[in-house]
């Protein structure tokens, strides 16, 4: 079985604030902040709605009994398009299942909105429910209003937890073209939501504690070649 854990990190869509909400001529700056104060009138929330964010970031971890291995996609070098072309292209290649945290709620409609955009053809996984687990909608039985996010519930399994507050703070690394940062606070919350499956997985008896560790230990070797600062998120191993 091969398995993909997947995390998206978003802008607002500046294309559109300068096209369609009079905002063209500003810096991106102050584009952002027109628009958020905009969704801030709407809807009484700063986070743009579904529709409104732009891809900067695709990460994803692909776990398989053979091997582990991990792509991110960033905007500094990948068009949106490019990197969802990419992330369809990989599901399509023999994936069993797709992992997020979230993903009901956030990761799959900004990817399915942003994929129709550029008219892509999804793969078959992304639109098959029954092949997506979203741990934050499994842990709370669909009570996603009532569980803290990714970074406090990291802390709780053991992980140092988030590197960066809020999902807020990748506005401003954009703004500073700090992309290897946000690419790596990227490829920090699939760790995360990872770690979270091996226990999730325990705890729905599909594997026990000794593969839980075996699957831990491949991780671990794997986050040393990879980048070996992700082993802070690692605390108790």
């Amino acid at each position: 079985m091969t398995e993909i854990i997947i995390d998206i990190e978003t802008i607002p869509d500046l294309e559109y604030g300068k096209e369609y909400m009079n905002l063209d001529g500003l810096a991106d700056q102050d584009i952002i902040r027109a628009m958020t104060f905009r969704f801030l009138q709407q809807s009484g929330s700063e986070f743009p709605p579904l529709n409104m964010h732009k891809i900067i970031a695709i990460s994803f971890l692909k776990v398989s009994s053979e091997k582990t291995s991990m792509k991110t996609l960033s905007i500094d070098e990948y068009t949106e398009e490019a990197m969802l072309r990419s992330l369809h292209e990989e599901l399509e290649n023999g994936v069993s299942r797709l992992i997020s945290w979230n993903g009901l709620a956030f990761d799959l409609p900004v990817i399915q909105i942003r994929s129709m955009i550029y008219e892509l053809v999804s793969s078959e996984i992304f639109i098959l429910p029954s092949r997506h687990i979203d741990l934050k909608n499994e842990i709370s039985f669909a009570q996603t209003d009532k569980i803290q996010g990714l970074g406090t519930l990291s802390k709780q399994m053991g992980s140092t937890g988030k590197p960066l507050d809020s999902g807020k703070m990748v506005w401003d690394l954009y703004l500073e073209k700090a992309f290897s940062e946000i690419a790596e606070y990227c490829e920090s919350d699939v760790i995360n939501t990872y770690l979270i499956y091996l226990s999730y997985q325990v705890l729905s008896r599909i594997i026990d504690n000794k593969e839980k560790q075996s699957k831990l230990k491949e991780l671990i070797e794997f986050i040393k070649n990879h980048n070996p600062s992700h082993m802070t998120l690692i605390k108790k191993s």
